[in-house]
């Protein structure tokens, strides 16, 4: 294994009672709260120093073998080889020995280049687009350098290089020394943060089988069944930019995956009919060509291969959100189809397909944390994203957790390990990316929204990491005045103002992901704060079903489906769909197998005693007498409906009319006659 996997609490990272904050000493916390503090070895990974180095050493023989070539005085060599061979040192330097026009117009075009190559290579893995632009600038400087070289640019360039690297080491040195201070005063208030998070949630506690939809909430829900009952080449209602990054169909299918997973297990767990059908649905449309080609062009321009198989290297970003979404239908549903092989057919284009069960998904990706030196694993060819690594690992919880396997137990301490050591700042903050072939990092990318999207995604998995960064980011970018209501957030850099699904830049992008947390964490009035915020930023509007999204003139699709996540969490509810599902008593209990849509909103289905079921119902549109199916009842019982009694088949079925108008409540009971 590529980290050695350790029984210890966070592997070495434990922080010592030395370091236990004063405020936790002094109010008695005895290590309370010490699993959630920020670890003493954040940011110290020997991998990624050990990849880092040699990323620079491989560089400074390059730049120092052009430079020899450059001055060597045995062969006469051209003065156009001379300045290619310069062009080892950093793309373009071969064009400061051309010393004409020529020179200076295309070194200018490559420095303006570079941006988008490495744009390209970040956004897509495709790593070919940087090399070209360093290989064609060598070419060029061959080309445009005349017969006399300019001698001063063999000093030029390579002293350009190294005071670059020496300057950078020297930022990041003194990065190192503020961030460590900075998790100090962080140690100093998450315990109390912590304290106040645990109380908000013990006072927001509501009880499992209380849960009901209301009206507003289901008509944010029909939005969705009404996008899943779409014909799969209908995409109507979804932001389509880019099949590579944040605004991906694949990303906002996912979402809807879990919304449908937090749903069926919070509210409705014995209601299988359009609901699970939808679910299925939903499946199917992220496996289709237009959501997978994108891999293709992926692993052609950034592993230099035609093997666009998606499933068994580097492509945690498919198989990691996959997992997930069909381990949520499997645990809620019981429907065992996608551990059938060949059950999941991975369209990359029309005539080629690779055929996986769920079980292929969940084997690959322990296969590849076990033998990463980094134990997390890439997404775009060659770099590795925490949040993709973090919703695969939560779908490998609950396909532990439904198959009785124990897998992440085993992976999760270097998981963590590693997380903190390869993908934490000094300060404590989460590192969104890291380049595999390099090990260096993308600077600046964003900052809370990165800790916040790792407080949502690591609530499953790893809730103790989850807290440490709700905690912080409670203090340090959230104003929250809970007399009047007032929210506004502070210390917001790069993407956090920015709309991942459509990369408009945004005052409200973070507002869903705050309410998901608040959400999560019980702090009902901050959550809905933030969604009065982001409702009233972009706006509500009501389709002609009467299902209604947020204005997707405005904000994005992915967007919408993080705001539908957040009206469907209760205090803790993603943390049971993880890690305990649906109660016995519903797993056990009759099913609402037929009921149908359009016609019927789900408010709630859930069985109270294995035995029997209570549905609370809305019209879709009009109200109207609608048929309803119950399955899993006992052969040959009676049972009560209000003043009915209906007696099930020989199979446990049985059918009834009802009018739905407004809430409609049905309690279906066994009983003796």
């Amino acid at each position: 294994m590529g980290l050695q996997i350790n029984d210890k609490l966070n592997g070495a990272s434990v922080s010592s009672v030395e370091e236990t904050p004063k405020h936790a000493r002094s109010v008695g916390f005895k290590g309370r709260y010490v699993l959630e503090l920020i670890p003493p070895n954040v940011g110290t990974g020997p991998h990624r120093k050990n990849v880092q180095a040699l990323t620079l050493m491989v560089w400074s023989l390059a730049a120092l073998s052009g430079t020899l070539v450059f001055f060597q005085p045995w062969f006469n060599i051209g003065s156009n080889i001379r300045a290619a061979a310069l062009g080892l040192v950093f793309p373009g330097a071969g064009y400061l020995a051309s010393a004409n026009v020529f020179g200076v117009v295309l070194f200018l075009l490559t420095w303006a280049t570079i941006p988008l190559a490495l744009f390209a290579w970040f956004g897509a893995g495709a790593i070919i687009f940087p090399l070209l632009v360093w290989g064609l600038s060598a070419l060029g400087a061959y080309i445009v350098t005349g017969d006399v070289a300019s001698e001063s640019a063999g000093l030029f360039a390579p002293g350009i290089l190294f005071s670059a690297f020496f300057l950078a080491n020297k930022f990041a040195a003194i990065g190192r020394v503020t961030a460590s201070k900075k998790r100090l005063q962080r140690n100093e208030f998450i315990p109390q943060q912590l304290e106040e998070i645990d109380q908000e949630a013990a006072t927001a506690s509501v009880p499992e089988e209380e849960g009901e939809l209301d009206l507003e909430t289901l008509r944010r829900l029909q939005f969705l069944f009404d996008q899943a009952f779409q014909n799969l080449d209908d995409w109507s209602g979804f932001t389509r930019i880019d099949q590579f990054q944040t605004s991906a169909l694949r990303y906002q299918i996912y979402q809807m995956m879990y919304c449908l997973g937090l749903y069926q297990a919070g509210y409705a767990p014995n209601c299988h009919a359009y609901v699970s059908e939808a679910f299925r649905r939903v499946i199917e449309r992220s496996l289709t060509s237009t959501v997978l080609n994108f891999w293709k062009w992926e692993r052609l321009a950034g592993k230099f291969s035609l093997d666009c198989d998606p499933v068994q290297k580097d492509n945690i970003m498919v198989t990691g959100f996959l997992l997930q979404g069909v381990m949520l239908y499997t645990a809620n549903t019981g429907d065992m189809r996608y551990t059938e092989p060949g059950s999941l057919v991975f369209n990359i284009e029309d005539k080629l397909a690779y055929k996986y069960a769920v079980q292929d998904l969940q084997e690959s990706l322990l296969r590849q944390w076990s033998t990463s030196p980094y134990c997390l694993i890439p997404c775009e060819p060659n770099w590795i994203y925490v949040m993709c690594n973090l919703q695969g690992m939560t779908g490998a919880v609950v396909y532990d957790r439904v198959f009785g396997t124990r897998s992440t137990e085993i992976i999760l301490p270097s998981f963590e390990e590693s997380l903190n050591t390869n993908f934490t700042e000094p300060s404590g903050s989460v590192l969104p990316i890291r380049s595999e072939l390099t090990g260096f990092t993308i600077p600046g990318l964003c900052g809370a929204s990165g800790d916040l999207a790792t407080v949502i995604m690591g609530a499953g998995p790893l809730r103790n990491l989850s807290r440490r960064l709700w905690a912080i980011v409670r203090k340090e970018n959230i104003r929250f005045d809970r007399k009047t209501g007032s929210l506004s957030l502070t210390g917001l850099v790069g993407a956090d103002a920015i709309d991942q699904g459509n990369y408009r830049a945004s005052e409200y992008a973070m507002y869903p992901y705050i309410a998901i947390a608040a959400a999560e964490y019980g702090d009902e009035p901050l959550k809905q704060a933030a969604m009065r915020k982001f409702e009233q930023g972009w706006g509500l509007v009501t389709t002609s079903t009467g299902a209604k999204s947020l204005d997707l003139t405005k904000a994005s699709t992915l967007m919408n489906y993080a705001a539908l996540t957040a009206t469907l969490i209760r205090p803790g509810a993603y943390e049971r769909m993880i890690k305990k599902g649906p109660s016995n008593t519903t797993l056990k209990g009759p099913i609402l197998s037929e009921v149908p849509y359009p016609g019927v909103l789900v408010a709630k289905a859930r069985s109270q005693t294995s035995t029997d079921l209570e549905i609370v119902l809305y019209p879709s549109a009009d109200p109207g007498t609608f048929k309803l199916g119950i399955t899993r009842l006992q052969p040959g019982k009676c049972y009560a409906h209000g003043m009915e009694t209906l007696v099930a088949d020989g199979d446990g079925n049985l059918s009834l009319t009802i009018l739905v108008d407004g809430r409609t409540h049905i309690h279906l009971k066994p009983v003796t006659i």
